[in-house]
């Protein structure tokens, strides 16, 4: 599945190592989603990519940063 994506996100996606990736291949898009917290951050449940820059990890949480998972969590529901 093709996820859309603002070219504003895109564009504030400065440290992607995998060339946008997720958004055409749903191994990387769909880790499973806890839930959403301030500041742009989702905490993740499980997480595909943990050598991604915008993988935090929280001990038993993993946090990700990254503004396109983020909007595709937002606009996909996934």
């Amino acid at each position: 599945m093709a996820y859309q994506i603002s070219e504003d996100t895109k564009k504030r996606t400065l440290k992607c190592s995998y060339n946008f990736e997720c958004l055409n291949n749903d191994k990387f898009a769909t880790c499973g989603i806890d839930k959403e917290i301030s500041g742009g951050l989702i905490i993740n449940k499980i997480c595909n990519q943990k050598v991604c820059n915008y993988f935090l990890d929280a001990g038993s949480r993993h946090i990700c940063a990254c503004p396109i998972r983020v909007e595709i969590y937002r606009r996909h529901n996934r």
